[in-house]
């Protein structure tokens, strides 16, 4: 099977946000790692766009991430089982 736009997997440090109280010296420290799979909308030099729906002409529920924040990415391959 192949999609007119590639099928991706990119792993990004997301932004957090918590509404507790904490002291400073107890708040986590490291990435809020994240895993995000969906369709390749769009790419500039500062931005990814992650569609979950392509239909063949246009795309719905993407998702804008800032490259900087990119651990990694990878084309992902499809392979359709047999009678399907």
């Amino acid at each position: 099977m192949t999609y007119r736009l590639p099928l991706v997997e990119v792993i990004w440090d997301d932004a957090a946000a918590d509404g507790s109280w904490e002291e400073a010296e107890a708040l986590p420290d490291g990435p809020e790692k994240v895993t995000t799979v969906g369709f390749l909308a769009k790419e500039t030099d500062g931005y990814l766009w992650i569609a979950s729906t392509d239909d063949g002409y246009h795309t719905n529920a993407r998702m804008k991430i800032p490259k900087g924040m990119v651990i990694s990415r990878k084309v992902l391959k499809v392979r359709r089982e047999k009678g399907g």
